[in-house]
């Protein structure tokens, strides 16, 4: 093998005469060329090599709209270089997208730039002065580049010069080769340290572009003066005639809450005022960062005196001040944390029963009551048989739930903009499909009741402990109002349990129900003849000992009459007139017992189902026979269902529908077997005492998930109406979102599916939290009590230099509604997220008079003040805080070099912020004489 590797390395020898050629094989690629091809196979690909390439999105420098970058999408196409042996590139193409019926304009093409490719021309455009939403556009001044970035940072990232060099040589080869007009980049370092450098070469004209990066400048290129030095000897400036730079400057004044993470809710801080209202916001400051940015757009420099000793950066004589506002995300509110953890509960299908968790049922009081006065010296001791002390004293428990059904007054409804009250409806309308809880019902106050309990404790034992402490008092408070038979507020007049609403509600109005029942049952005894001669206890006999007790002896005197049927008499007695019955109230039914219901019939046979649906029909004809004796069948159906009775106009009488008369009919039947028995002497068909002590024993034995599951329709609905009292000044940042949680939250609770409450629950954590950061960044421009002078005369002049609620209004909701464009690719994240907001009539106007004061409250502007004037000054005038970041952008039109017969644009920017400096140089050369 090795005697064939050594043939193979000999040079090939031609034998053709005396003379011998040896040929050397040229073929062989090096890493550095084949790096230099697959970028050219890229470019080739792009369409962006050659004199005329399409696949420029920007040809020639143009001027741009006045909104088009804050506007425009950023695009990008990127496609893997390799440079061998194992180092991995993405090379992209990135450029501004023109959003739909905006287009740039082109410019008049003068005669200077004519030569000059788009990327050398665009740095003398003002536009890309601090450009946020393209890092590379904003220290470059380029708008359509290509970058080459590494894809896996740890292995193909560039970190020595002698890499960037080898690589910076071989894409600029490749561009060379390509004929490629667009400006190069290529990242240096890691992505966070924004380290760029690259070229572009059009022609004979080139332009460099550099980066300078230290974390400690010297103290004269920390302003103007030493900035523009740099800048001249960068272009190795040794004309005669001065350089004609303009420059622009932005000072960012920034006040910043910075937190890394949400801590848990703390229950000592957490003060009730209303234990009966949700509570609403968060236990944080959601505002992370408010920005100024002050700006002198374009200016000669020698306008302007900024050096180490003196500045004229006055933002009082700024012409243009911009804001930007930046919050915390992740942080969640007091609705989310509560309806969160009734969510975890539900999940968790928790067995455990409220007896289980405090050792007592509720009936079981006789052991209490025997020790009353033993335990009243110590009323405020919460101990349980379980053996833990309960979080909730006697007599907190007392006074929650004594509010739970303390009538309130109903508050005037103030009046709503228009706009807001047309979406309230909209959202109302859309809460009515909801099988939950009517509003402001004490059944919608025990749920606030809840919710508060699970927010004021720290953990779950203690939340799930006090919630059980509230339900079992609820409880007991709903058993006296059964006992004593009195109405349940605001629920006189139901009749049935309402199917539309939640089983928690359905339920408490089956008892609103069996005391109604309850309280006609008496009223029907004190109005009965012969009352007094029966007893309650025959009432309640069941129908077989009513049959032996009655036998079957008629009754020969009408019982348990309401009224004569107008215009109606007996058929085989024409002159009685036909009396209305007294009947028997149909059977109220929450979901839950029809269900129970459909099952039971579903599992009897055939005749008994039937004859099981027909007690209703038996007890009312037995009724109509004891109120008209001597009726007959044709006689009931008259009244009953007056359309199955015939009249025969002839002779005035009549005869039943076909149906009726057939051998089989069921009311035939139901009518030869019933017997006149009035309807104080049935078997009732309701019996409200035991349907009202089956409901107590359940909330009674109720399991806490079960609890849970009760509550959680009336939760969520309770928690969107408290985000609507919350929502009418900035409903405009969140209707989509709120009308998808609505959607949902009435989704879940007619299917009561997990998924549905999780989406739901998703939503109202978004909805809350923006809410919640307009109101603490409104907050922030609000004049308080500390900034009032102490001379009550001044007070209202203090109020003129403030903006006025609807200004104020305005102004937030731009800055949390301004979206920002999808930005530029650079493989790092630019710092402005939000698209600054222009504060008109700046520096004195109302609403920049605001701006001050919040930058004046900063602590940093006391402590400045106590540095330089060795204590806190007593002056009322509105101070700024110190400086946070400055950017310059230096511009000019000059030779690079000296004796190039022609001008070139050449663009400087620097930021300075703290100790990190930075400047990007944009330099163009003209090589033609060179």
């Amino acid at each position: 093998m090795d005697v064939e590797m050594e043939e193979e390395s000999q040079p090939l020898i031609l034998s053709g005469g005396t003379d011998i050629f040896e040929i050397t094989d040229f073929t062989v690629i090096t890493d550095s060329e084949q790096f230099i091809v697959s970028v050219e196979n890229v470019l080739h690909e792009w369409n962006l090599s050659g004199a005329s390439p399409n696949g420029v999105k920007r040809p020639i420098s143009r001027l741009f709209p006045a909104d088009f970058l804050q506007r425009c999408n950023w695009s990008h196409d990127s496609k893997p270089v390799n440079y061998p042996p194992n180092r991995e590139f993405l090379l992209t193409h990135v450029w501004p997208d023109a959003p739909d019926g905006l287009s740039e304009t082109v410019a008049d093409e003068q005669s200077e730039s004519e030569h000059l490719a788009a990327g050398i021309a665009d740095l003398l455009l003002p536009e890309s002065n601090f450009y946020p939403w393209s890092i590379i556009t904003q220290q470059f001044g380029v708008f359509e580049y290509i970058l080459l970035s590494p894809v896996k940072e740890e292995k193909d990232a560039i970190f020595t010069e002698d890499d960037l060099q080898m690589v910076q040589s071989g894409v600029e080869v490749a561009f060379a080769n390509s004929e490629c007009s667009l400006p190069v980049f290529i990242q240096f370092g890691t992505p966070d340290r924004i380290f760029f450098v690259g070229s572009l070469q059009n022609g004979n004209v080139k332009t460099t572009f550099e980066t300078i990066h230290t974390h400690c400048g010297f103290t004269k290129h920390k302003c103007l003066s030493g900035l523009a030095e740099l800048f001249r000897e960068r272009l190795l400036d040794s004309a005669a005639q001065p350089l004609d730079i303009t420059v622009a400057i932005q000072l960012e004044y920034i006040i910043r809450n910075d937190f890394d993470y949400d801590v848990e809710l703390n229950p000592d801080a957490y003060h009730i005022k209303d234990i009966t209202r949700l509570p609403f916001g968060t236990n944080r400051d959601l505002v992370k960062e408010f920005r100024l940015l002050t700006a002198w757009p374009g200016l000669k420099q020698e306008a302007i005196t900024d050096t180490v000793n003196y500045s004229d950066l006055d933002p009082y004589a700024a012409p243009r001040w911009r804001a930007t506002a930046t919050f915390h995300k992740g942080i969640q509110g007091f609705l989310y944390r509560s309806l969160t953890k009734c969510k975890e509960i539900i999940r968790s299908e928790d067995a455990t029963t409220i007896t289980d968790i405090l050792g007592e049922d509720v009936h079981h009081k006789k052991a209490a009551q025997a020790f009353g006065s033993v335990l009243d010296h110590g009323s405020n001791m919460r101990l349980n048989i379980v053996g833990y002390a309960l979080p909730l004293d006697n007599q907190t428990v007392k006074d929650w739930v004594g509010k739970i059904f303390e009538v309130t007054e109903t508050k005037l409804e103030k009046s709503l903009s228009a706009p807001y009250a047309e979406f309230l409806q909209k959202c109302e309308d859309n809460l009515r499909s909801a099988r939950s809880i009517p509003r402001n019902t004490f059944v919608d106050k025990l749920i606030r009741v809840l919710l508060n309990c699970i927010l004021m404790k720290d953990n779950q034992k203690e939340q799930i402990a006090a919630v059980c402490q509230i339900w079992k008092s609820f409880v007991e408070s709903l058993r006296v109002y059964w006992d004593e038979n009195q109405d349940l507020p605001s629920l006189k007049n139901v009749e049935v349990p309402d199917l539309s609403k939640c089983l928690l509600y359905q339920k408490i109005q089956m008892i609103q129900c069996c005391i109604e029942s309850r309280k006609k049952r008496y009223e029907l005894y004190d109005a009965t003849k012969n009352f007094a001669t029966r007893d309650d206890e025959f009432y309640d006999a069941s129908e077989e000992f009513m049959d032996a007790d009655d036998g079957s002896s008629p009754i020969l005197e009408p019982e348990g009459r309401l009224h004569p049927v107008e215009g109606c008499n007996l058929l085989n007695y024409p002159d009685k007139p036909l009396y209305v019955p007294i009947t028997q109230d149909r059977s109220p039914m929450t979901e839950d017992m029809l269900e129970e219901h459909a099952e039971f019939l579903a599992s009897i046979p055939g005749e008994d189902r039937v004859k099981a649906q027909l007690d209703v029909l038996l007890s009312d004809m037995q009724a109509f026979k004891a109120a008209n004796p001597g009726c007959c069948l044709e006689d009931f159906v008259r009244w009953h269902s007056p359309r199955d009775f015939v009249d025969d106009d002839l002779n005035g009488s009549g005869h039943l529908s076909e149906r009726m008369s057939m051998d089989d009919n069921v009311w035939r039947k139901t009518w030869d077997s019933a017997r006149p028995i009035a309807v104080t002497h049935q078997a009732r068909l309701f019996n409200e005492s035991k349907e009202a002590e089956q409901i107590f024993h359940f909330f009674s034995n109720i399991k806490v998930f079960d609890l849970f599951k009760l509550i959680m329709p009336g939760a969520l609905v309770t928690a969107v109406y408290r985000l609507l009292d919350e929502a009418e000044e900035c409903y405009s940042l969140i209707q989509n979102d709120f009308k998808s949680m609505v959607h949902q939250i009435v989704r879940y609770t007619q299917r009561q599916n997990i998924d549905d409450c999780l989406e739901a629950l998703n939503l109202l954590c978004k909805v809350e939290a923006r809410i919640a950061e307009y109101s603490s960044l409104k907050s922030k421009f609000e004049l308080k009590e500390s900034d009032f002078t102490n001379d009550d005369s001044d007070e209202e002049n203090d109020s003129k230099y403030v903006a006025d609620g609807s200004t104020l209004k305005a102004f937030v909701t731009e800055l949390m509604s301004g979206v920002a464009p999808t930005q530029a690719f650079s493989n790092a994240s630019p710092e402005l997220i939000a698209t600054p907001v222009p504060i008109l009539g700046a520096p004195n106007g109302s609403l920049a008079m605001s701006v001050r004061r919040l930058l004046n409250n900063d602590a940093r502007v006391e402590l400045d003040a106590a540095e330089h004037d060795a204590g806190i000054s007593d002056s009322l005038e509105l101070k700024f805080p110190p400086i946070t970041r400055k950017h310059y952008v230096l511009r000019c039109t000059a030779p690079r070099d000296k004796g190039s017969p022609r001008s070139m644009p050449q663009r400087m920017a620097a930021f300075i912020d703290g100790d990190v400096f930075r400047v990007c140089l944009s330099l163009t050369t003209d090589h033609t004489f060179s």
